[in-house]
């Protein structure tokens, strides 16, 4: 049962948590990120600002070659065919991903298991970039502050009709 975890905004958020994950795992570890393979080193070493040493994986698994600035819906839907092609290689049976976009997107194909980041997390990197993954988050529970009875039998008459 290989274990994949996502890097940025996932072991991130929570590294103490991930960092234990990874070291107390029996199987193979991999660190699965988005981050380009000609930003490795960066990578390892946000790894270990976290304290995530090289005993605690088996390996970085590196996204494809892009610029920032190609960073648009296009690139999201190619990284996470790049992310289902990794999981695949490497026979990773559970995924950690914060980023509602590749775990929707995964889950017909491995066990995904989505970190929920707290409002306070979302809050401070809210202003940094429309597409900094964490930000897909962010209304992805929201509806649930307006959810009443009404709304909640309306949605299941309809699917009862389409049952």
């Amino acid at each position: 049962m290989n274990l994949g975890i996502d890097l940025h905004d996932t072991l991130s958020y929570n590294p103490e948590f991930f960092r234990t994950l990874l070291k107390d795992w029996p199987f193979k570890r991999y660190i699965v990120t988005g981050t380009p393979e000609s930003q490795r080193n960066e990578t390892i070493e946000i790894l270990s600002s976290y304290g995530v040493t090289r005993e605690c994986y088996n390996e970085v698994l590196s996204g494809y070659e892009y610029k920032k600035s190609e960073m648009n819906l296009s690139h999201f839907k190619h990284m996470r065919e790049h992310k289902l092609q990794v999981i695949k290689e490497y026979n990773i049976k559970i995924f950690f991903d914060d980023n509602p976009f590749y775990v929707s997107y995964l889950k017909d194909h491995t066990a995904v298991f989505q970190t929920i980041l707290s409002s306070e997390y979302l809050e401070r990197f809210k202003q940094k970039d429309p597409f900094f993954t964490c930000n897909f988050q962010a209304d992805q529970f929201n509806y649930l502050e307006e959810l009443d009875n009404d709304k909640i039998k309306k949605t299941l008459n309809n699917q009862e009709g389409k049952g």
